[in-house]
């Protein structure tokens, strides 16, 4: 694209003066060659015109032509125009005017400003050479004009007619045809329109571009008044071509060369030294020397512009660290300067504004292109995202033929334990490696994207749901292939839910992929390895989850939560010794909700996190005034803490807050954690466990028995309490094994010196066996229900009246 788009405005003419500006500045780079010992240049100056007057006489011509011909030049090249008389001295300039070795000048109008000025009538036109010079359109003079094949007769420039006379005479010194003049043998090609960095060059006439031989002059200049006065070597004319031409700034025969930096910049190079430069590189062409430019063709330039936008485009694809990338946007540039110049050199133009260019819109495209590619593909596995993977549902849902669109949605199982364990680098190998089967897999039958951490999408390419259903049989069976991460053996497997659209349902590809993800949390809560399809049940039930999660949050803002309290017995006196605080929701629509349908709610949404805390302050506020109105009785308090509260960084500032807040002792609060709380991470808990203790505070294990702890670890916790869980006591009287277990759940409790509750007494007969077995405290229907802050109040002044009849009550959940 870079290519095209320079090439166009190449051929617009838009980059042609960029090129001759790059091309004036590594001109001036060029190490300067010295005068040529060839030639000499006797100048009109400043002084000589103070001392001689402008023009010079014809007389002063003579005696000056007279001078240098005494000495035997082999040229002698004069650049005035003689044309008019300039008396006195007519006759003796006419008498040097036929000498053989003299060139005169002419114009032939190229210059609007002088016009047409003939030659000096007594010179043969054999003897005559146009001054006239090529000026670019920013008025630089950088081609010299050498010969115009007229059809009367053609016309020479007067560096090419000095350069001829300087050469030994031959048949065949000087010729040429349609496409280049041969000097000795030695062909100057026709510099064309498009030579080099033109793109629209006066290209008429034979021309070449200038080899300028120094930036100063091409030979010695001495003055009118040193040939006049003597001051010279005879050696400074013997044998050479001798210019005589207008040095002096105030003659105005002067040109802007690439040396001049800038229109502004007053360095100008006069006309007799322009002509010195081009003799002097027509005479080292002539006699073989390395003197001419070098130009790419068309195709040559295209390629040349190709490579280097090419190489900008690799590399900025490739790099990915941006501080590189600068380094090579900043190399490049520079290389290709360098190169230009090392070219140049070499007498090669190279375009350097054109390719320069390119590297710039190709690195930019190249950009561009990357940060498109990185919002819709992932650069991780080079998968496309979920937008690119929407716009090929929406295509294959307009192309529907007799197969339905089938969308499955995958989710890696266990990802989460495997980045934990193993670290990120070890997860994203087994996303590279997933992504890698799942393309192999699918060929031509479908095509896989990843749509987040752990998840990917395939959308299946008009094939059966039987064939589907084959591919996924296949692709739990592939997945689950052994992969090695280090000196880890992994198998991988994924929940799938697939979605199927429906004919003239009108489905979207938003909703198609919504539907799989659904249908993918229904496998992954069933955990088997099934794949589950999605029906309309799944999205009522999406839906109910959505409306509950707004419902939470709404409760959460509007306080429709409340604390309820049941009461933890002493087994051996009947007396309380505290409560455990359990929360409850009654929404006004819905009614009593139970916690089993909102609690996992909260945990997930992370709406426990300030949830908790009101329940910690709530739980501290009413047992510091159960305290203040029961001061006799030494009540604990008892609350739940949700796994996302024990990973909580604050947790241990949180609750100290709170109980210097209300001045409460730690003592009078004791916080339940469950065995799988713990054994995630056994130093951590450990440490945090000992914070809370710290505080003053009692820990208990809650639900013992039905975790996966370690006895090992066991005694190695600071907790005070262990609750032995309801599913066992329930059952305790029917079940000789769940007898067994809470017996020997209380005989290791005793022994490791902690107190022991136990959780959902229901009946008289639960409560003798415990009394028998040694549990010291209880809870359960049998005592109460969970009360209200009013009830349990109530609860706690009867008890005080009159002892707790232990009479059966209806039974069911601690709820």
């Amino acid at each position: 694209m870079a290519t095209t788009l320079i090439t166009g405005a190449k051929a617009l003419g838009g980059l042609q003066r960029f090129e001759l500006f790059i091309y004036d500045s590594l001109v001036r780079l060029k190490r300067d060659e010295g005068q040529d010992p060839r030639l000499i240049v006797v100048g009109i100056k400043e002084t000589d015109i103070q001392k001689y007057g402008h023009p010079l006489s014809d007389g002063e011509v003579a005696e000056v032509l007279q001078i240098i011909q005494r000495y035997n030049p082999k040229v002698v090249g004069l650049d005035i125009y003689r044309k008019t008389e300039h008396p006195p001295g007519l006759a003796d300039l006419q008498t040097q005017l036929s000498a053989n070795n003299l060139i005169a000048i002419t114009n032939v109008g190229t210059d609007p400003s002088v016009g047409e000025v003939p030659p000096p009538d007594s010179v043969p036109w054999e003897r005559v050479g146009f001054n006239d010079f090529s000026i670019d359109p920013d008025g630089v003079v950088r081609r010299g004009l050498l010969f115009v094949s007229a059809t009367d007769r053609p016309f020479y420039s007067f560096a090419l007619r000095s350069a001829l006379a300087y050469l030994p005479q031959s048949d065949t010194l000087f010729k040429y045809d349609e496409d280049a003049l041969y000097i000795n043998g030695q062909p100057i090609p026709r510099l064309d329109a498009k030579s080099g960095g033109y793109e629209y060059a006066d290209d008429r006439g034979y021309q070449m571009l200038m080899r300028f031989r120094s930036r100063a002059a091409a030979a010695e200049v001495i003055s009118v008044e040193d040939v006049m006065q003597g001051n010279f070597e005879p050696a400074q004319f013997n044998g050479k071509i001798v210019l005589i031409g207008s040095v002096a700034p105030s003659l105005k025969d002067e040109f802007f060369t690439p040396y001049s930096a800038s229109r502004d910049n007053q360095f100008k190079m006069a006309g007799v030294v322009v002509h010195a430069q081009i003799i002097s590189q027509l005479l080292d062409i002539a006699e073989g020397r390395t003197a001419q430019y070098i130009f790419l063709p068309p195709s040559g330039e295209l390629l040349w512009l190709f490579a280097w936008t090419g190489l900008a485009s690799f590399l900025t694809w490739k790099i990915r660290r941006p501080e590189i990338l600068l380094l090579a946007g900043i190399a490049l540039p520079l290389g290709l300067f360098g190169m230009g110049w090392m070219a140049l050199s070499e007498f090669i133009w190279l375009p350097i504004f054109e390719p320069l260019i390119g590297i710039l819109g190709a690195g930019t495209l190249v950009i561009v292109q990357k940060s498109i590619y990185r919002t819709t593909y992932d650069s991780l596995t080079d998968l496309p995202g979920r937008e690119v993977f929407l716009l090929q549902i929406q295509r294959a849902l307009n192309s529907q033929k007799a197969n339905p669109v089938v969308v499955a949605f995958l989710d890696i199982d266990r990802f989460q334990i495997i980045n934990k364990s193993l670290g990120h680098f070890a997860g994203d190998r087994v996303l590279i490696e997933i992504a890698k089967r799942l393309r192999k897999m699918l060929g031509e039958y479908g095509q896989v994207a990843r749509v987040g951490g752990d998840e990917f999408a395939i959308l299946f390419h008009n094939i059966s749901q039987a064939e589907v259903k084959a591919f996924l049989d296949d692709m739990r069976s592939k997945l689950s292939s052994p992969m090695m991460l280090g000196n880890h053996r992994l198998s991988i497997s994924a929940s799938v839910g697939l979605a199927i659209a429906q004919a003239n349902y009108g489905q979207t590809p938003e909703e198609l992929l919504r539907d799989a993800h659904t249908a993918m949390y229904r496998a992954k809560a069933l955990k088997e390895a099934q794949f589950q399809v999605f029906s309309n049940d799944m999205r009522e039930e999406a839906v109910a989850r959505l409306d509950l999660e707004s419902d939470l949050i709404k409760a959460l803002e509007d306080k429709e939560f409340s604390l309820f309290y049941q009461p933890i017995i002493h087994l051996e006196t009947g007396k309380v010794s505290g409560f455990e605080a359990l929360i409850r929701w009654n929404q006004e629509e819905r009614g009593l909700i139970s916690p089993n349908d909102f609690i996992p709610v909260v945990e997930e949404t992370g709406m426990i996190i300030p949830l908790g805390a009101w329940i910690i302050k709530t739980a501290c506020q009413q047992i510091q005034a159960w305290h203040e109105e029961f001061p006799e009785l030494s009540l604990k308090m008892n609350v739940n803490l949700s796994r996302r509260q024990f990973d909580q960084l604050d947790l241990v500032p949180q609750i100290k807050s709170i109980l210097q807040q209300l001045n409460l002792p730690g003592h009078y609060l004791q916080l339940e954690i469950t065995e799988s709380m713990i054994m995630r991470d056994v130093e951590a808990a450990h440490k945090l466990m000992l914070e809370l203790k710290a505080l003053g505070m009692q820990l208990a294990i809650d639900d013992f028995g039905t975790g996966y702890s370690s006895l090992s670890y066991l005694h190695r916790f600071p907790t005070d309490t262990l609750k032995i869980d309801r599913s066992f006591v329930s059952s305790m009287e029917n079940s000789v094994e769940d007898h067994d277990i809470v017996e020997t759940i209380i005989s290791l409790g005793q022994k490791l010196s902690m107190k022991l509750v136990a959780e959902g007494i229901d009946s008289l007969e639960q409560l003798k066996l415990l009394k028998i077995a040694g549990c010291h405290y209880g809870q359960g229907y049998l005592f109460s229900r969970p009360l209200s802050a009013e009830q349990a109040t109530e609860f706690i002044e009867q008890s005080l009246s009159s002892p707790i009849a232990f009479e059966s009550v209806s039974t069911g959940s601690d709820f």
